[in-house]
């Protein structure tokens, strides 16, 4: 006896519109994922540069700071040559001076120092006349990780024994002694990709140095 032929199960797959909102949900979450990622990327490579102006601002003040509180040093204390060598531009974005290198008690052309904002750049000369030198500066910070935009350095607070004699006056041949209080301003920002000049981060520093060796003028 013939059985039955069983019955066809009838097999139904997605249809169009199931199609439709699987691709476009599987779109979104895509999406979402590549924004995410884009977002952690752009905020880890904002936040390298942030540190790398950072070190690059303190690793500058440190490199000024540590040849200016050796600026009139002499092995000789009674070479006063040395000190005569300390000026500031008028601008006060410039700032000379010179110390006993090689401890011989000479000033030597190679002792005298310079440091100068120019270009969005601090840069560093030895050998110098004056801030009006136009060549042979060499630059200390890097365009591409910093953009200074200000460095200042303040004598305010330069101060002479002679009543009422302070700030740069303090630095001329008054009678008198004069502490050299030097105040550094430096000033950097850096280029994001995502943001404009004028919304770039900053960042300032500022440190207060007293140069001991102070010269009795008399």
């Amino acid at each position: 006896m013939l059985r039955p032929t069983a019955k066809r199960k009838q097999q139904c797959g997605l249809t169009l519109v199931e199609m439709l909102i699987a691709l476009v949900l599987g779109l979104f979450v895509t999406a979402v994922i590549i924004t995410v990622f884009s977002t952690n990327v752009r905020s880890s490579n904002e936040n390298i540069r942030m540190i790398r102006l950072n070190q690059e601002l303190r690793a500058t003040m440190s490199l000024m700071t540590d040849e200016l509180k050796r600026a009139g040093y002499s092995a000789d204390p009674n070479n006063s040559d040395f000190m005569s060598e300390i000026d500031i531009s008028d601008d006060r974005e410039c700032i000379k001076f010179a110390y006993d290198l090689n401890s011989n008690s000479s000033l030597d052309n190679s002792e005298k120092i310079g440091y100068l904002l120019t270009t969005d750049t601090v840069k560093r000369k030895t050998n110098i006349s004056d801030c009006t030198d136009s060549t042979g500066w060499v630059s200390v910070t890097t365009v591409d990780i910093s953009r200074i935009t200000t460095l200042e350095f303040n004598i305010d607070n330069s101060i002479n024994t002679v009543v009422g004699v302070s700030s740069k006056a303090a630095w001329t041949t008054i009678t008198g002694l004069s502490v050299y209080d030097v105040t550094i301003t430096l000033t950097g920002t850096t280029d994001l990709p995502h943001s404009s000049d004028a919304n770039d981060p900053r960042r300032t520093i500022t440190e207060t140095i007293r140069i001991r060796n102070e010269d009795p003028k008399d």
